[in-house]
């Protein structure tokens, strides 16, 4: 094995370094046609290379590699955690330049500590260690060409920079918090600052906010368009050196990160899908950004467990790595602690090897429970409920409008024909490798019963899944090449790769023609008589793959007939999808509108007047706003979404759009009303708020002024805006239908009037 510290590795160059700097040129003439300016991408290189890359070569030098891209996305990934401390000290102190310098100092600092307890390997050469193919290489750089194709279609064509389109909601959400990342540790809620710090898993705001500051780039251009692409590239790259190591096989590293960029799923009918089998879901930045740590983390994981004497810094590297899991994306460690918990079973019936996994449980346990207070606010006004998923998609919805609530046996159906959509899971039952295979059917388990008992208000609870994608994709590899490995000693390898691929094409073909019926399309009038034969098909397959994959040493040939064709059957509904979003009429449509809606068009106007108060607020004081809806005009029980003002004038909102604060999450259904439409928490501080722009006087003004309030955000889309407001304060910018004004000091205030 290459050591990733030698000379032989720097030295040594292969068809993937070609495959790296192609793809590294052709992702930043993408982001440029996104809208960042060649010196803004290579400001963000440098800010990337400093306080990313470079300290995690550091950090991870002693980890063991086998390709340069696996060794840089091994980097970047733990080059994270230090980026991560660099913005908290340079934030909380107010230099910025420690944003720059901690990341160096912390990684200075590590190789110290471990340089005697664990010096760096020689280079060194075994016959058992795997090599890449060219095929392989091709392959990656394949689903790497996929995945910034759907991050161009999914995210950056519909939040363009010069915003002539109204931007998805969530986006400018997490904007706001990037934005008030910069100024403060940790961040408050930009949307409902009375709220307190914000309770949810904002690294990758934080990580925005750094990257802003180490680059100087704006933090729009950052927190849309710049640091996705790098995060997912990091993902793909980590999947094909997971596959690799853990498999030892080429085909693995191929196939792994192609079944990320196109993910199997087993759909019999296109209502009935929980949506979770994708991974890159561009427009879930905290999502986006867990993807790589939880791949990483779940190998080290693996690599302690197996290892007969762990070393010292991989120990070390996976209690970094669990720090930053809370606050990347909550779901991380329970789904690990889950893996662990069938380790620690298997373990206990061995009478073997339960120590590690106990104590790695535990201290998986403790960082949840210490970091919930900061991280664990976005599960708020989720319960429990058996088959939550089940119940909470149309289909079932369709049931009850038919008059009858479903009983016991239709959710059975249901939950049976939602988990055969995991049908590919199966291929992991062919791995060997008892430690890495336990690990995962435990993960997978967790994920399940979140998905199936856990009911979160916006079907979040689908995310444990999603968030465990990557690594089911290097499993299902690895279990798949375990099959054809099998029927290899039976067969002739060119004889089982024929066979394997025209099994895999026919089903192919099959699941095509069967997914362009009306059934499959809709499933409707929806009858029992329909879903009941399609969860029997199912049940059945499902019995026949168990009993095949046991007997897989028997009947190799087999068991690899049924993996191809029920591998091939669950990529064509991904296949249709990608496909889909290359025709002429994915391409979205926005068209102002009067009155606005959620999706209508800012005004010139609006965005000219957030620029301004964004300039004349460098500090980021609080701002009072009449918009809180995301169709702008203000009523009762809104979609109060309309995050905007906070994210434009990159400022905190003393009362904004609310319906992600943790008032309106626990809330739910309060009144038949969903979070999002349910009113502000404390009804006498929002009349006044709207006073303060509909009857200002000098008292209610004041008021605002007590609570921190530095600025009003006024737009008469919204509500009624008084004229008399402009005597009273201080005017930053003003046009027909939106004006910026300052608060005057009380005393100012008083003796201008006297």
């Amino acid at each position: 094995m290459n050591s990733p510290g030698s000379s032989l590795f720097l030295r040594r160059l292969a068809a993937s370094d070609a495959v790296g700097a192609f793809t590294f040129l052709a992702g930043a003439f993408a982001v440029n046609r996104a809208g960042v300016a060649w010196p803004d991408i290579a400001r963000l290189v440098f800010a990337y290379g400093l306080t990313v890359l470079g300290p995690g070569l550091v950090i991870t030098r002693r980890f063991p590699t086998l390709t340069r891209v696996g060794r840089l996305s091994v980097a970047f990934t733990a080059g994270l955690a230090a980026q991560l401390l660099g913005w908290a000290v340079g934030v909380a102190t107010g230099q910025t330049w420690l944003v720059l310098v901690t990341p160096a100092l912390f990684a200075g600092l590590w190789e110290l500590a471990f340089r005697r307890l664990a010096p760096a390997p020689r280079t060194q050469e075994t016959a058992e260690a795997p090599r890449s193919r060219w095929w392989a290489v091709g392959a990656l750089l394949v689903s790497s060409a996929v995945a910034l194709h759907s991050l161009a279609l999914t995210l950056w064509r519909i939040t363009p920079l010069d915003r002539h389109l109204r931007w998805y909601q969530d986006m400018e959400w997490h904007v706001a918090i990037s934005a008030l990342a910069m100024h403060q540790v940790p961040p408050t809620d930009p949307q409902s600052a009375a709220e307190g710090p914000l309770s949810y898993h904002w690294f990758s705001n934080a990580h925005g906010a750094a990257l802003s500051l180490a680059s100087g780039v704006d933090i729009d251009a950052v927190s849309v368009v710049a640091w996705f692409l790098p995060v997912g590239l990091a993902t793909l790259g980590l999947a094909y050196e997971m596959g690799l190591a853990l498999c030892r096989s080429a085909l693995a590293a191929a196939l792994a990160p192609l079944l990320i960029a196109v993910p199997p799923v087993a759909l019999f009918s296109e209502v009935i899908d929980t949506g979770s089998t994708f991974a890159l879901i561009w427009l879930s930045p905290s999502h986006l950004f867990s993807l790589p740590l939880c791949l990483l983390l779940t190998w080290v994981v693996i690599i302690i467990l197996r290892t007969p004497r762990v070393p010292v810094p991989t120990a070390a590297l996976a209690l970094l790595l669990a720090l930053m899991g809370p606050g990347t994306k909550v779901s991380i460690l329970p789904t690990l602690m889950g893996g662990l918990g069938i380790v620690t079973v298997h373990a206990l019936w061995r009478r073997r090897g339960v120590v590690r996994p106990i104590v790695l449980g535990a201290v998986g346990g403790a960082i949840v429970l210490g970091t919930a207070p900061l991280f664990a606010g976005g599960g708020g006004g989720s319960i429990f409920l058996l088959g939550a998923t089940a119940r909470q998609l149309r289909p079932w919805r369709e049931l009850q409008k038919m008059g009858r609530e479903p009983g016991f046996d239709v959710l059975a159906l249901f939950v049976v024909a939602l988990l055969a959509t995991y049908a590919v899971i199966l291929f992991v039952a062919a791995i060997d490798d008892v430690v890495a295979r336990s690990m995962f059917i435990g993960m997978f388990l967790v994920a399940v019963a979140a998905m199936f008992a856990l009911a979160h208000p916006s079907l979040s609870q689908v995310y444990f899944m999603r968030g465990l994608q990557p690594v089911s994709a290097v499993f299902i590899a690895w279990g798949f090449v375990a099959l054809v490995n099998g029927a290899r000693r039976r067969s002739d390898t060119r004889a089982v790769a024929l066979a394997a691929g025209i099994i895999g094409g026919a089903s192919f073909g099959v699941a095509l023609v069967w997914q362009r019926t009306s059934v499959y399309e809709h499933l409707a009038p929806l009858r029992m008589s329909r879903m009941a034969p399609i969860s029997g098909v199912v049940l059945l397959l499902a019995l026949v793959s168990i009993v095949l994959l046991a007997r897989r040493k028997r009947h190799p040939r087999a068991a690899l007939a049924l993996g191809a064709s029920v591998l091939g059957y669950s990529l064509a509904a991904p296949v249709l999808a990608t496909a889909y979003t290359m025709t002429p009429e994915y391409a979205p449509v926005v068209k102002p509108t009067n009155p606005p809606t959620a999706t209508s068009p800012l005004t010139e106007d609006e965005l000219e007047a957030g620029r301004a108060l964004a300039q004349a607020n460098p500090e980021s004081s609080l701002v009072a706003t009449n918009v809180h809806c995301a169709a702008v005009v203000t009523v009762d029980h809104c979609d109060a979404r309309g995050f905007w003002v906070s994210a434009i004038t990159r400022s905190p909102v003393d009362i904004g759009a609310w319906a992600y604060s943790s008032s309106a999450r626990i809330r739910n259904g309060v009144g038949g009303y969903r979070y999002m439409y349910q009113p502000y928490y404390d009804t006498t501080a929002f009349a006044q708020n709207e006073r303060a722009f509909s009857a200002p006087d000098r008292q209610v003004l004041d008021a605002l002024a007590a609570r921190g309030v530095r600025y009003l955000y006024a737009d008469s889309r919204a509500s009624r805006v008084s004229p008399e407001l402009a005597d009273l304060t201080t005017t930053i910018f003003s046009s027909p239908t939106v004006s910026v004004y300052e608060l005057r000091p009380p005393s100012k205030a008083a003796s201008s009037a006297s």
